[in-house]
């Protein structure tokens, strides 16, 4: 088992945040040029700062480029000193696309503050729309989350808020095919792959995978994958290495791995949130490229997964013309 290598690499979801403000940007660069990483995409979540990102990205153009959330309406919000709308949240989000320093992708937030109101699924449906159509208008990706992790913690019980009718398209990847159809100029990065952190659960990639196979637009993130997982996909000719994104979650404190000596996986990534963050840097690169390192396939469809396709997707510059790096392949889906 070796290291995956890759003649242009890009992880298109890391977070160089460990907390509000804490820039962990350092350390990400150093674990890049170990593993010969060439560019990330900046992730943000609630606990991380859109202007941080923007910084970052700014000072590393050849590094970085950055995604933004509605994180400030997100922690008002929460603290129940204003309403959350979708209005306001995909206004912080295009305020943010319009300095020029956010060229990732958008992703689909909700009302946090609700934690047992039910919604359906047809005002849920309005709602990620109007996400789309802010891609659609910036000609930008838009990632849909996929997989739940395991563990419980008291104050915060990821699995059932999931699970929950408040989060309508976490708990269901399906739903995605209605929102594929109805914006296929949109490409869509289903993000983890269906194995967020979470073991051994399959169903939420066997989901991603019909998605995927269903639509020219839509693409699988896998750097959570073991080995055996990229086996179906790879032989699907609806789906083939040209839809596959390597992106890991790097800089992601409570994802760590376990071991089960004689099980497939016997090491798989899990977020056990009940353990609490982890003190160190968990090396999740070092895993998903020994993993990827497995896979007895062409290095030109390995090229495509580490990097061409992302590059493609998320018009990142190169050091050389994109069709000397990587094989030119059919998309049905141009841009």
């Amino acid at each position: 088992m070796g290291l995956a290598k890759g003649i242009f690499v890009v992880d298109t979801h890391v977070y160089a945040q460990r907390d509000v403000d804490v820039d962990n940007s350092e350390f990400l660069l150093y674990a890049m040029g170990k593993y010969d990483v060439d560019f990330c995409v900046l992730n943000i979540s609630t606990a991380r700062s859109n202007e941080l990102n923007g910084d970052i990205a700014k000072r590393y153009p050849d590094k970085f480029i950055a995604a933004c959330g509605d994180v400030q309406l997100q922690r008002k919000s929460q603290k129940g000193e204003v309403k959350w709308t979708i209005e306001d949240a995909v206004k912080e989000v295009e305020d943010c696309i319009a300095t020029g320093l956010f060229k990732g992708y958008v992703g689909i937030s909700r009302d946090r503050s609700l934690r047992k109101k039910m919604i359906t699924w047809e005002e849920r449906m309005e709602q990620i729309c109007q996400y789309f159509e802010l891609a659609r208008k910036y000609k930008l990706p838009l990632s849909w989350h996929t997989g739940i992790p395991v563990g419980w913690a008291p104050q915060f019980d990821m699995a059932r808020s999931r699970a929950h009718s408040e989060a309508y398209e976490n708990s269901n990847t399906l739903l995605a095919h209605e929102l594929a159809s109805l914006y296929p100029d949109v490409p869509i990065i289903l993000a983890h792959g269906g194995v967020e952190a979470s073991g051994y659960f399959m169903k939420d990639y066997e989901e991603c995978l019909n998605v995927a196979a269903s639509h020219h637009n839509v693409f699988i993130e896998t750097g959570m994958w073991w080995a055996e997982l990229y086996e179906r996909p790879l032989k699907d000719p609806n789906i083939g290495a040209k839809k596959l994104i390597w992106g890991t979650g790097w800089g992601q404190k409570n994802t760590t791995q376990a071991w089960i000596p004689g099980m497939i996986p016997s090491t798989y990534n899990a977020m056990f949130l009940d353990k609490g963050p982890a003190t160190h840097q968990p090396d999740v690169w070092g895993w998903s490229l020994r993993e990827l390192g497995r896979l007895n396939i062409p290095q030109d469809d390995l090229n495509l997964i580490l990097g061409g396709n992302a590059a493609f997707l998320l018009d990142i510059k190169l050091p050389q013309p994109y069709e000397r790096l990587f094989k030119p392949v059919e998309r049905k889906y141009i841009k």
